[in-house]
């Protein structure tokens, strides 16, 4: 006799329940780290800004409060995505793999963190804070890079959070977005600490350096939410390619000014803008040549797959046996 379907017995159970219980706690622990990094980035720029001004400091706690909760509010329709998911609902399909649509909501969540944390910083250095922050402040400029950067483990502690397949495609290919916008943020970072230091010479250039570090800011919104669509096609590939070029490309001309007209050292890092650019051309080719095959060969569109889960790997109430799906 075969066991009926979506049905589990209580050996597969025992198996996988250890799985389900390492995971949940993995995706706790980072959960947890996501609002410890939130409050503490919050909490410090708030206190550069509430203590040597008095611009409605209850503002930007309200802010930050606004922020927690919009995190708090993407993690509990998120982990609700993934319940219906798990029943056979809302089914999502990718040419990145069957699980994507772990990513449900990550963008938003990111976006209303670009919003809140950008003013900040802006306002922080455009003002005479910064001065103040040298004199007055333990650590001083040194605590506001520190806190400056806290954005790059809390990008890898929100996507680390949601992901399911620890070995599953959509995490690769989380991971390798997530290390490209890490580049892009310490790149532009190297020139932002000449800005701290008052070596740009021209206030053009200064300006420039500051839009490129929050459009690298920003970038994770465009690739989350592609994370999250249903299938790719060649406006996401050109939206990839923007993103990169609206970095790199700022970035290699500023670098060019401070080579050839300011007689600066050569950075490494105007080789990696070239590099980038390049890179991101021919991979936009590529990838354009693919999706338009895909869609003259496939006619209903590209990368169309079933949600990978069979009834047979589902648990009681709905939850997926991973075990089963791991090994099949």
């Amino acid at each position: 006799m075969f066991p009926a379907a979506g049905s589990m017995t209580s050996g597969e159970f025992v198996q996988s329940a250890p799985l389900l219980e390492t995971r949940s706690i993995r995706s706790l622990m980072y959960k947890t780290l996501c609002f410890l990094l939130l409050v503490l980035q919050g909490a410090v720029l708030d206190f550069y800004l509430i203590i040597f001004t008095d611009l409605y400091w209850c503002s930007w706690i309200a802010t930050d409060l606004v922020v927690v909760s919009g995190w708090g509010i993407f993690f509990l329709k998120n982990a609700r995505s993934k319940r219906e998911r798990a029943c056979g609902f809302h089914q999502k399909s990718s040419i990145f793999g069957c699980n994507l649509g772990e990513f449900t909501y990550a963008y938003l969540a990111w976006l209303i963190y670009v919003i809140a944390c950008t003013p900040k910083v802006v306002l922080i250095l455009e003002t005479s804070i910064l001065g103040l922050i040298a004199l007055k402040v333990p650590c001083g400029v040194t605590g506001l890079k520190v806190t400056v950067l806290l954005s790059v483990p809390l990008l890898f502690c929100l996507i680390s959070s949601i992901v399911v397949d620890l070995n599953g495609p959509t995490r690769h290919h989380s991971q390798t977005c997530f290390l490209s916008t890490c580049l892009d943020l310490l790149d532009s970072f190297t020139l932002l600490e000449m800005v701290l230091r008052a070596e740009i010479p021209s206030v053009y250039l200064k300006y420039t350096v500051l839009s490129v570090y929050f459009v690298a800011l920003a970038v994770p919104v465009v690739w989350l939410y592609e994370l999250t669509a249903a299938e790719l096609r060649c406006r996401w590939l050109w939206a990839r390619f923007g993103t990169g070029l609206l970095v790199n490309a700022p970035l290699l001309v500023v670098r060019c000014f401070q080579v050839y007209v300011y007689k600066m050292p050569v950075s490494v890092f105007m080789f990696k803008n070239v590099l980038f650019l390049g890179i991101r051309f021919l991979e936009l080719l590529e990838q354009c040549v693919t999706v338009r095959r895909l869609w003259r060969f496939g006619g209903t569109g590209p990368a169309q797959f079933s949600h990978c889960v069979s009834e047979n790997d589902m648990c009681p109430h709905g939850y997926v046996n991973t075990l089963a799906v791991t090994q099949s």
